[in-house]
């Protein structure tokens, strides 16, 4: 039994060693351990099972104390690996090459163990040609990582031996750099035996392959200059234009009041524009509610021409960023999660309670629903839009917008009920001016909506008229960056700074669902680069959570999702929504990262 090891590689020649560095995808190893039980048959069948579930390397720990099977046994195993598209091994990876169990330990390794070059390679038998089109790009090392091996140059956070009882994790380090996991694999962890009960099994095994997958998609380019193509729907609906406050002279010279930044049916000059066009002469009229093009005026350049915002924004050091959303939330401090309700509620305040409760069941910090004041938000073109969409409430879009809206005092039931009742925090997104003054200031101190933060959502961080209230407020400001490049994010950050740092960045795809491609997970490393002193958090519109879990192993400290009773209700954001089930794994995954990555 001794001598198949060796015989293997005499029958095997054509099995060469692969560098494995940062350019390439993670490799997935499923260890048999002592799972097989000696049986041949038994061994076979994990094999062909763990190649069909994703595994790149089947892994047996055998040398020759330990090897019950024969050479023609082991020829077989290699053989049926291979024939699935994988790599048959009895080689021990863990001596070969960085590992960390778990992962959190690795902050404890003394810096005198294990002389590891930092430009090390790591070596793994090639896998038989499959899934070349598979995108293979290039991500960066985030934070934690620079930080471990900045403290322990000799090590390298490569390889990472699986062995805890949730399965959230491995995509998660996938996310951070990690390029290699292996993990103990069962046809049934319920069979007796040690390994077993530490075992993954097939269903659980495929799922975690299919997400490490997603995630390693998803990360991205970090990067962003034009909109993602899944966003264009959703900025032609929502698309929000300077338009006429009232009717308008060939000649006039414009002034603040005479404009308004609503979603027009019409595209034409975004709320970028206001403060450039601010005492420029209109070259001709226009009538209230109608928009205002580029073309109104002379000589009127792309607006970023006259917001160059090119220098580096200065990293204050020993300055620990810090807002209040109820609770303090810093780079230290758990994640904040809000469980947005929006518009799931169809209507029904009823409903807009059960959601309420549940959400601290799961184990929201927060509840937020979508304040809009109908009439300022959109044009009168715009309301009066057919809308034959299968999730409409209306025969016009403006019927629909009302019919999902509830009224203040509404409004105010509802945050009782979450603050006095059921003890969760409660905000809402303010989707113009009005709604913002309401959510802040209407009624006085007892009965007004006073809510701990204010959220300016996608569609209106474009809107300076908004940002420039809300900045002036001086309130907590949470703000998403969906259909916004970086010089975009740039400008909003400069227009509310200049008031006050009491505000946030959301990383934002605005697409329902959002397709992982385009999920672009390293833009939260770009925005934590970008504004070093500023809490950078995840608004997420994917099917599922393993992206948003990710994102909090790459430095989100605040997580929004929506919630709903029932992700097949009518309505266009159930399909991107967590229900109650989704959404209490998700919080529970990301407190587990939270301890195991030791990020907090």
């Amino acid at each position: 039994m001794s001598d198949a090891l060796e015989q293997l590689k005499l029958h095997y020649p054509d099995i060469v060693m692969k560098n494995i560095g940062k350019n390439s995808r993670a490799y997935v190893i499923a260890n048999l351990s002592t799972n097989h039980e000696g049986n041949p048959t038994l061994a076979c069948e994990l094999i062909e099972a763990a190649c069909k579930c994703g595994a790149d390397y089947v892994l047996m720990e055998l040398d020759e104390h330990t090897n019950p099977f024969s050479c023609e046994d082991i020829k077989n195993f290699h053989k049926l690996a291979q024939d699935n598209g994988a790599v048959f091994t009895t080689k021990s990876l863990v001596n070969s090459i960085r590992q960390i169990s778990p992962i959190q330990q690795f902050k404890n390794i003394n810096n005198d163990e294990d002389e590891i070059s930092n430009d090390l390679q790591l070596a793994f038998p090639s896998i038989p040609e499959k899934d070349t089109s598979e995108d293979r790009k290039s991500y960066e090392t985030v934070d934690l990582v620079e930080k471990i091996q900045q403290k322990f140059p000799k090590h390298e956070l490569q390889f990472w031996e699986f062995q805890e009882i949730s399965t959230c994790l491995p995509e998660v380090v996938i996310a951070i750099g990690i390029k290699a996991i292996s993990c103990k694999f069962t046809l049934d962890d319920k069979s007796i035996g040690y390994d077993h009960a530490m075992s993954i099994s097939t269903r659980d095994f495929r799922t975690m392959v299919t997400n490490i997958r997603t995630v390693e998609i998803a990360l991205g380019t970090g990067k962003k200059d034009k909109l993602s193509p899944s966003e264009l729907p959703c900025f032609k609906k929502l698309f929000k234009s300077i338009v006429a406050a009232n009717n308008l002279e060939r000649g006039s010279i414009l002034k603040a009041e005479d404009m308004k930044i609503k979603v027009s049916d019409t595209q034409s000059m975004c709320g970028f524009y206001f403060p450039v066009v601010i005492g420029r002469q209109l070259l001709s009229e226009v009538d209230e509610d109608d928009p205002i093009f580029v073309s109104d005026f002379d000589g009127l350049q792309h607006y970023t021409h006259y917001m160059p915002f090119d220098d580096p924004i200065p990293e204050y050091i020993g300055y620990i960023p810090e807002i209040d959303l109820g609770r303090p939330i810093n780079f230290k401090s758990p994640c904040y999660i809000i469980a947005e309700i929006g518009q799931n509620h169809q209507g029904d305040i009823m409903m807009a309670k059960k959601l309420i409760k549940l959400a601290k069941k799961c184990g929201a910090d927060c509840v937020k629903f979508q304040k809009s004041c109908i009439n300022e938000k959109f044009t009168s073109l715009a309301r009066n839009r057919l809308y034959n969409s299968k999730n409409s409430f209306g025969t016009t879009y403006g019927e629909h917008k009302h019919f999902l809206e509830f009224t203040e005092e509404q409004y105010k039931e509802l945050r009782r009920y979450a603050v006095k009742k059921v003890g969760i925090h409660f905000t809402a997104s303010a989707m113009d001016p009005v709604s913002f003054v309401f959510l802040q200031y209407s009624f006085d101190f007892i009965v007004s909506l006073k809510v701990p933060f204010v959220k300016i959502g996608s569609g209106e961080s474009g809107n300076v008229m908004l940002l420039e209230k809300a900045a002036k407020a001086c309130v907590p400001l949470v703000i998403s960056t969906g259909m916004q490049t970086l010089a975009d994010i740039r400008i909003t950050f400069e227009t509310v700074s200049r008031y006050h740092n009491h505000f946030a960045l959301l990383h934002c795809v605005s697409a329902y669902p959002t397709p992982p491609e385009e999920a672009n997970l390293n833009m939260i490393k770009t925005l934590r680069k970008t504004f070093p002193n500023t809490i950078i958090g995840y608004s997420g519109h994917e099917v599922g959570s393993s992206l948003t879990a990710a994102s909090v192993a790459l430095g989100a400290k605040i997580i929004e999702r929506h919630i709903t009773l029932d992700r097949n209700m009518k309505g266009s954001d159930h399909i991107c929504s967590l229900d109650p089930s989704q959404f209490s794994k998700l919080v529970r995954d990301i407190r587990y990262i939270e301890r195991n990555l030791a990020i907090l």
